[in-house]
């Protein structure tokens, strides 16, 4: 199960560098929700979606989730190694796959990361919530996969789940076909 979502900075009290672009922070931005039902739609939502699909745009306070900014050199200086974001949620993305993959006796090709979600984890670390695309080699259709990886500082990775994303539509690969 994802972590418990709190509250980290409401409106007001935050300092702006510390805001992601994809959150909605302008305090004069209709609707305002009060701290409390922003608390519950954020809660809402991380239950249903399992801490994938957040839409932060609803939210002017800031929560301990927080949507990944794929083109950051360093994100927020939580990988100590020399890769970038990008890097870090390509390489976590590839080995749960690769870990799928060779549990499942299935051969997903790892196609690009599209999103992420993460949270501080108890102790040192980052839960993170990444979707990523592959290519289905059977039907030749792109699929969305989604993976939840601790990743503790470059001391260890944790692949907790490995799954394509539920009630997707796939894209056969060359084509404007879409299936359920």
């Amino acid at each position: 199960m994802p972590g418990r979502v709190y509250l980290c900075y409401e409106v007001g009290s935050f300092p702006v560098n510390l805001i992601p672009p994809h959150i909605r922070w302008d305090e004069k931005k209709e609707p305002m929700y009060t701290r409390h039902e922003e608390c519950v739609m954020m809660r809402r939502q991380v239950k249903k979606s399992k801490g994938f699909d957040i839409d932060f745009t609803q939210f002017r306070s800031v929560f301990n989730y927080r949507p990944v900014d794929l083109d950051d050199l360093d994100y927020e200086g939580y990988s100590l190694a020399t890769e970038t974001t990008m890097e870090l949620l390509k390489r976590l993305s590839q080995n749960s796959l690769k870990n799928y993959n060779s549990e499942l006796f299935t051969e997903y090709d790892f196609l690009k990361v599209v999103k992420a979600n993460t949270y501080m984890c108890t102790g040192p670390g980052r839960m993170y919530f990444i979707t990523f695309e592959v290519r289905d080699p059977y039907d030749n259709l792109l699929k969305l996969f989604q993976t939840r990886v601790r990743h503790d500082y470059d001391v260890t990775d944790d692949y907790i789940l490995c799954r394509p994303k539920p009630y997707q539509k796939v894209k056969c690969v060359g084509s404007s076909k879409t299936h359920k």
